[in-house]
Parts: C-alpha cells; sequence; structure tokens
C-alpha cells in the first residue's frame, strides 16, 4: 500500500512540476527582454562589422580601403582620439584596410594649425581629411576660419601642398562632425562650411562625404549618450562604429547618384 500511493502522489504532483517550469520560463524569458529592451537598448549594439552589407562595400571610399594603397587619415581630436584613449573615428574600418596607415592629426587642430604644420604631412595614395569643426567651434580663434570662404581658401592650400606631396594622390573630404547641444548660431557655421566644401569639391573634382544626416537620425534623446563621449566626440564604443558606418554609407549614397 505504501509503494502504491507513493506513486499515486507522483502522479498528482506532475501537473504542478509541468506548471512551474512553464511559469520558470516566461520569467526567465521576460528577464532576458527587459534586458535587451530596456538595460540594453538596440543601439547600444550598433556594430559596424554587423552592418557591412554589399552596398558599404561598394563605397568608392571602401575599394580605396582594400586596395592596398597607402591610406592617410587628417583631422583634429576626433582623427587621433585624443578624447577616447586613442580610438579614433576610423578604428572600425581598420580591419578592411590592405594598405599602410598613416595618421597626421592633433587635438584642438583648426585649419589653420593644420596648414601651419603642413610640411610634415606624410606622402600617401589616399588622404581621408576631417577638418573644420574645431573652426566652427572657436569662432574666435585667429587660427579658425571665420567663414566658409575662408575655410574653402585654407583647403585650397592645403590641397597643393598635397599635389606636391603626394602628386596623383586621391582626396576625400569629411564636411564638420556633428555639434550637439550648441547655439544655433554654431550649427548654422556648420552648415555653411559643409555647403562651401560640397561646391568647391564639386568643381575641384574631389570627393565630398557629408556623414551628418545618418548620424544625426541616430542621435535622439537618450541615444545621445550611447554614441557620444561628450557633444563633439564620438565615444569609442558604438559612437566611432556609427561615425564609420555613416561615411561608408553616405560615400554609397554620393556614389550611386553621380
Amino acid at each position: 500500500m505504501t509503494r502504491k500511493r507513493r506513486t499515486v502522489d507522483k502522479k498528482n504532483n506532475a501537473p504542478h512540476i509541468v506548471r512551474t517550469v512553464i511559469l520558470l520560463s516566461v520569467f526567465a524569458a521576460s528577464v532576458l527582454l527587459m534586458w535587451s529592451t530596456v538595460i540594453r537598448p538596440p543601439n547600444t549594439r550598433f556594430n559596424l562589422n554587423r552592418k557591412m552589407t554589399k552596398e558599404l562595400k561598394d563605397s568608392e571610399l571602401f575599394e580605396d580601403l582594400q586596395s592596398g594603397k597607402t591610406i592617410c587619415f587628417v583631422g583634429d581630436s576626433i582623427t587621433s582620439g585624443a578624447m577616447t584613449d586613442g580610438v579614433t573615428w576610423y578604428d572600425p574600418l581598420v580591419p578592411y584596410i590592405e594598405g599602410d596607415i598613416r595618421n597626421f592629426s592633433h587635438s584642438r587642430w583648426t585649419t589653420g594649425n593644420l596648414l601651419e604644420h603642413r610640411s610634415e604631412i606624410p606622402e600617401a595614395d589616399v588622404y581621408v581629411i576631417a577638418i573644420g569643426i574645431n573652426d566652427v567651434i572657436f569662432i574666435d580663434d585667429e587660427s579658425g576660419a571665420a567663414s566658409g570662404e575662408e575655410y574653402i581658401s585654407n583647403l585650397e592650400i592645403l590641397d597643393g601642398t598635397l599635389n606636391t606631396t603626394s602628386p596623383g594622390s586621391k582626396r576625400y573630404y569629411i564636411t564638420p562632425w556633428i555639434l550637439i547641444g550648441f547655439p544655433e548660431e554654431y550649427n548654422e557655421k556648420r552648415e555653411e562650411f559643409s555647403e562651401s566644401l560640397y561646391s568647391w569639391c564639386n568643381e575641384k573634382e574631389r570627393i565630398c562625404i557629408d556623414p551628418f544626416p545618418v548620424i544625426d537620425s541616430f542621435l535622439e534623446g537618450d541615444n545621445i549618450s550611447y554614441f557620444m563621449h561628450d557633444a563633439v566626440h564620438p565615444n569609442d564604443r558604438q559612437g566611432v562604429q556609427l561615425f564609420s558606418y555613416a561615411v561608408l554609407y553616405q560615400d554609397h549614397q554620393r556614389r550611386s547618384v553621380s
């Protein structure tokens, strides 16, 4: 009788065990869902490798990165990685670069500062130049450009130097990077510089890439802290991934309509 009673007890408990397992599974799934959507929003997992689509690989810049040519990145702190322990905006692109990489950049550099050191720019087959955001920020700095016209005048001198340093080299000019929370006058100046650069590149058969629309589309509300180190610099995780993605995407867009 004792053994039979134990058998009956086990059968009666089976439904309770099944329900317990189901409830635990539901609870675990709920925790995972909360973790992915609340604690770790999808945008914090932005990764260029996952987004390296056929479109991005079709960009002209990506083809140059894989060509085996020497690539020189020129710019300010966003290019030098001064605010992110040496992690540059193009760091996610490095695994795709087949040739030598050179970096000529310095924190707080304006176009005027860059011209002061232009004789030190190393030789390269391809230059990716991202300079101008400090000209916008430091409006009263004598080393910066006070207008779009002066900005282009400085780049004309730089371009002439590169013609001498590396004849036949290819140049990509990136418009001034995004600014977060600055007064409207700063954003208007950034737009003026960007439009001037676009017009100048078209006249000179240079390549102009404006990553602003893509970057701006990701920076809303709390997402800003996921991508930005501060009001100017991308952070060394998702931020540089986003900046690199935006450059390739916009270059692909440019190429598709040209």
